[in-house]
């Protein structure tokens, strides 16, 4: 799911003044169908006939097919209840019909509904929890590691500070002087300016960490990008 399809359609619902729901597939890859042979060792602890294996008739949790299998089922129940996959972002499906226009986002088993109508929304959660079974989690507060807060004059705050935190905490950081701007004005970064830094893999994970966290902090875009092109030998001073 792209972040400009998330901060699109919250925008849209918002200044609509469009109630946005938020619903999760209970057990989501085991909905899914297999179109090949899969087999599998008996698991530990089940073991009925020795020397036997399983054969799976359903995707299973740790199956590589199973994200896939899931999501085309998904997909093809919405087309068939007059959905249409967006080309651009085919996690965005949209119904639109003379008395309504639903919009759906997708990421595995978390689902964002919105729409123009209020009876239509709650029409379709009955149907999809016919098909699978889904907890209705009522309006947005939690989608992706993002907290929603609803403010009194109908806007939406959307923070990741628990997991800032938590990137403070990886990186050994939550004793750090706090600075005004995210990156000096004064360094200039480049390949070899310094002896290499001691842990390339957490290099690597901070900064890929730090790009999603750029969903509500655009301002680290900028630096987020600089010491991105370092992820390779990442040195001291990147």
């Amino acid at each position: 799911m792209k972040p400009t399809t998330i901060r699109l359609v919250l925008s849209l619902a918002l200044s609509a003044g469009w109630t946005v729901r938020q619903l999760d597939i209970n057990n989501a890859f085991l909905n899914g169908d297999l179109d090949e042979l899969v087999y599998m060792e008996q698991p530990h602890g089940f073991c009925s006939q020795p020397g036997y294996v399983c054969k799976l008739n359903k995707p299973i949790y740790g199956l590589k097919q199973a994200p896939r299998a899931w999501y085309q089922k998904l997909s093809t129940t919405l087309i068939h209840l007059g959905f249409i996959s967006n080309i651009s972002d085919p996690s965005l499906f949209v119904q639109q019909s003379s008395s309504s226009t639903i919009l759906i986002l997708i990421y595995v088993d978390d689902i964002l509904v919105t729409g123009t109508s209020s009876s239509a929304i709650q029409k379709l959660i009955t149907t999809l929890n016919n098909t699978f079974s889904l907890k209705d989690l009522g309006k947005l507060h939690f989608f992706l590691g993002i907290e929603a807060h609803w403010q009194p004059s109908g806007s939406l705050l959307l923070t990741q500070t628990k997991y800032a935190n938590q990137i403070l905490r990886k990186a050994n950081m939550t004793s750090a002087k706090p600075q005004p701007t995210p990156m000096a004005t004064s360094l200039k970064l480049t390949p070899d300016g310094s002896e290499a830094f001691s842990d390339p893999t957490l290099y690597r994970q901070t900064v890929g960490a730090l790009q999603y966290l750029t969903f509500t902090r655009p301002d680290l875009t900028y630096a987020v990008n600089k010491v991105s092109q370092f992820m390779h030998q990442p040195q001291l001073h990147h």
